[in-house]
C-alpha cells in the first residue's frame, strides 16, 4: 500500500512537474518574442518618425497634459524607452524649443491636467520665459476647473469651444473625506491608532466618525492660502478686479456654467474648437511634444543629454512610498533605502559631479526607511553638497529626508512639514467570529502578541507603543532640529503633525528658498562657483520585471500584487506619512 501511495504520488508530480515546465516555457518564450517584436516594431518606428519629422518656419509644438510627467523617468534601454518623458526633461525640451527659431509657439492642451501643484507652478515660470521670448501660448480646454484653469492664465490666448455642454467649474473649494468607523463597528474590525502629534491626521478616518478639529483646521488653512494665491494670479494675468472676481467666483457664478460666461467675464479669449485651432495654425505646422522631444533625443539636442562638459550635477530622485524593501523588484516606482543609497553612491564616486540635487516628491512612509536614507544624506553631505528640490509634497517621511540637505528649496504651494508619527493596530477577532472562525494561541514573553489582530489591545498595550513612537518622534524633531539649525523648541511648535504650503515653510524656517526643480539646479551651481556644466540624472536601470510590465499589460497585476503587500508594511510599525492631496 505504500508503494502504492508512493507511486501514485510520484507519478503526479511528474505529470505537475512536466505541465509547469511547458507551461513555463511558453510563457517564456511569448515574452521573448514580446520583447523581440517590441525592438523591431520600435527601429521600423524610428527609422519612419526620422523620415516623417520636418521641423517647418513656423511650427507650433502642442503638449497634452493630460499625460503623466513623472518626475523620475525610467532608465531603459533606448529601444526600450519610446517616448516616456520626466518633468525635468520636459523643462529641458521646453529650453530647447525656446531658443528654436523654427518655433512659433507652443499649444497647451488641458483637459484632465495630470501635473501636480508644485509643476503647474514650474511650468508656469517656462511660459513667462517663453511670452518674454516672443513665442506664443496658447491654451486649448474643452472644460475649466480650478486645477487647470490656474495654467491656462499664464497663456497668451485661452481658447474653449462654443458650446453650452463645455463644463465650467470653477469654484472655492470643496472636498469630501470619508470616515469608516461605523463601517469597520458594522464588520467587526477595530482600528488602533496611535499617533503622536494632535495634527497626525494618517488613520483617524478610521477611528473616527467625523473629522477632528486640529486636522479641519490644518486643511482649510492650506486650502484657503492656495485660493487666495489663485485669485491673485487671476487678477494679475487675466487684468480683473480682484473683489469683482472673488464675487463671482464664491457667489457660484462660476459652478456648472459655460464658455460663455467666462468669455463676459474677461477669463477666456476665443471661442474655437480644436480642428478650427489647427486649421489657423496651419496644415503640417502643429507637432506633438513627444515627436518633438523624440527628434531633439535622437539628434543630440538636448543640453543635459550631452553630458559632455568636465562639471556636473547629479539629479537623484526620491518618489512615491517609502518602503524597507520592494518584494516584486520595486516595480511601482517607489522609494527605498538600498536603491536611492545605490545611486548617491554613483554620484559620489563620480568625480565630475560636484554636487547633488535630490528631488522630492513623497508623503513618506516607512520611519526606519527614511531614518537609513536621511543618515545617507548626512554623511553624502560631508562630501559633495546635497540640495533638496520639494516638488508637489515632501511631507512627514519625505521632509524628515529634506531636513538632512544642506538647502532646501520648495514651490509656493509645495505640502511640507506633517512632523508626527502613527502606527496603525487592526483587530479583526470580531470580524472572524462572525463568520465561525476561532484563534487560539500560545505565548511565552510579555508584548509578545503586541502586534496581534486578535487580541484585545488594552491601555497597557497602548501605553507601550505610544512610549516607543515618542521616541521615535523625538529623533525626527532632533533631525529637523539638527539639519535646519532650529531651536528644538521651535520645532517642536511647528511639529505635532501640522502640514504647511511651502510658502508657509519658509516663514518657519523649514526651508530656505522659494524655487522649482531648475531653481535649485542653478542655485547649486551658483554656490559652487560652476559657470558651464552638465544636469546628469542618476536612475538606476530597471530590473527585468519593469521591461516586461511596460510590454505585457498583464503583467501589471504585478504592481497591484506589490502596493498591497507594501501597504501592510505601513501598519504595525512606526511611519511618518501623509498620503493626502490637497487641491482647489
Amino acid at each position: 500500500m505504500k508503494f502504492l501511495n508512493f507511486l501514485k504520488k510520484f507519478i503526479l508530480g511528474t505529470i505537475l512537474f512536466v505541465i509547469k515546465e511547458i507551461f513555463s516555457f511558453f510563457i517564456k518564450a511569448f515574452l521573448f518574442l514580446v520583447v523581440i517584436f517590441s525592438i523591431v516594431a520600435f527601429f521600423a518606428k524610428t527609422t519612419l518618425e526620422k523620415d516623417k519629422v520636418v521641423i517647418e518656419k513656423g511650427s507650433y509644438i502642442e503638449v497634452d497634459l493630460s499625460k503623466e510627467y513623472k518626475e523620475k523617468g525610467k532608465n531603459l534601454p533606448g529601444f526600450l524607452r519610446g517616448q516616456d518623458t520626466n518633468f525635468f526633461s520636459m523643462l529641458k525640451t521646453f529650453d530647447y524649443l525656446e531658443r528654436d527659431s523654427n518655433i512659433k509657439g507652443v499649444v497647451l492642451k488641458l483637459d484632465n491636467l495630470s501635473l501636480n501643484s508644485a509643476q503647474v507652478e514650474e511650468l508656469g515660470k517656462k511660459l513667462d520665459s517663453l511670452k518674454k521670448n516672443k513665442k506664443e501660448v496658447y491654451s486649448y480646454m474643452t472644460m475649466a476647473d480650478n486645477r487647470n484653469y490656474s495654467l491656462a492664465i499664464k497663456s497668451d490666448h485661452i481658447f474653449m469651444p462654443p458650446a453650452m455642454s463645455a463644463p465650467v467649474n470653477i469654484t472655492g473649494y470643496y472636498g469630501e473625506l470619508m470616515y469608516y468607523k461605523l463601517l469597520a463597528d458594522r464588520m467587526g474590525i477595530e482600528f488602533n491608532v496611535i499617533h503622536v502629534g494632535d495634527y497626525k491626521a494618517y488613520g483617524e478616518n478610521l477611528t473616527k466618525e467625523h473629522i477632528s478639529k486640529e486636522y479641519k483646521e490644518n486643511i482649510e488653512r492650506m486650502y484657503n492660502k492656495k485660493y487666495a494665491n489663485f485669485v491673485n494670479n487671476i487678477t494679475v494675468e487675466r487684468k480683473v478686479n480682484h473683489d469683482f472676481i472673488n464675487e463671482k467666483i464664491l457667489n457660484g457664478d462660476l459652478m456648472a456654467s459655460e464658455p460663455n460666461q467666462m468669455k463676459k467675464l474677461n477669463l477666456i479669449d476665443e471661442f474655437m474648437y480644436y480642428e478650427n485651432l489647427k486649421q489657423v495654425i496651419g496644415e503640417g505646422k502643429l507637432l506633438s511634444f513627444e515627436s518633438y522631444n523624440s527628434f531633439l533625443s535622437k539628434n543630440s539636442l538636448l543640453g543635459s543629454s550631452t553630458n559632455k562638459r568636465k562639471d556636473k550635477i547629479a539629479l537623484i530622485y526620491a518618489e512615491g512610498t517609502m518602503y524597507m524593501d520592494s518584494p516584486s523588484g520595486g516595480i511601482s516606482g517607489n522609494t527605498t533605502p538600498n536603491v536611492l543609497i545605490e545611486e548617491i553612491n554613483k554620484a559620489l564616486k563620480d568625480d565630475g559631479v560636484k554636487g547633488i540635487v535630490l528631488r522630492i516628491n513623497s508623503p513618506g512612509g516607512s520611519a526606519l526607511s527614511a531614518n537609513i536614507i536621511s543618515n545617507k544624506i548626512i554623511e553624502a553631505n560631508k562630501i559633495k553638497p546635497i540640495y533638496v528640490s520639494i516638488g508637489g509634497v515632501a511631507a512627514s517621511g519625505g521632509y524628515y529626508l529634506a531636513a538632512s540637505g544642506e538647502k532646501i528649496y520648495a514651490d509656493k504651494e509645495s505640502l511640507t512639514g506633517s512632523i508626527g508619527v502613527v502606527s496603525i493596530i487592526p483587530n479583526i477577532k470580531k470580524m472572524l467570529g462572525n463568520v465561525f472562525i476561532n484563534v487560539d494561541e500560545v505565548k511565552k514573553g510579555e508584548y509578545s502578541d503586541i502586534y496581534s489582530m486578535v487580541k484585545d489591545f488594552d491601555a497597557d498595550k497602548r501605553d507601550k507603543l505610544y512610549a516607543s513612537n515618542l521616541k521615535v518622534y523625538n529623533e525626527f524633531i532632533g533631525t529637523v532640529s539638527f539639519g535646519r539649525k532650529l531651536n528644538r523648541q521651535h520645532v517642536e511648535k511647528i511639529a505635532q503633525g501640522k502640514v504647511w504650503l511651502g510658502e508657509e515653510a519658509l516663514e518657519l524656517g523649514l526651508v530656505d528658498e522659494i524655487g522649482g526643480l531648475e531653481d535649485t539646479v542653478k542655485g547649486l551651481a551658483d554656490d559652487l562657483k560652476l559657470v558651464e556644466y552638465d544636469t546628469v540624472e542618476i536612475i538606476n536601470a530597471p530590473n527585468y520585471d519593469s521591461i516586461i510590465k511596460k510590454y505585457v499589460p498583464a503583467v501589471k497585476m504585478l504592481e497591484k500584487y506589490d502596493s498591497f503587500i507594501l501597504d501592510k508594511e505601513l501598519y504595525f510599525k512606526p511611519i511618518y506619512y501623509f498620503p493626502y492631496d490637497i487641491n482647489l
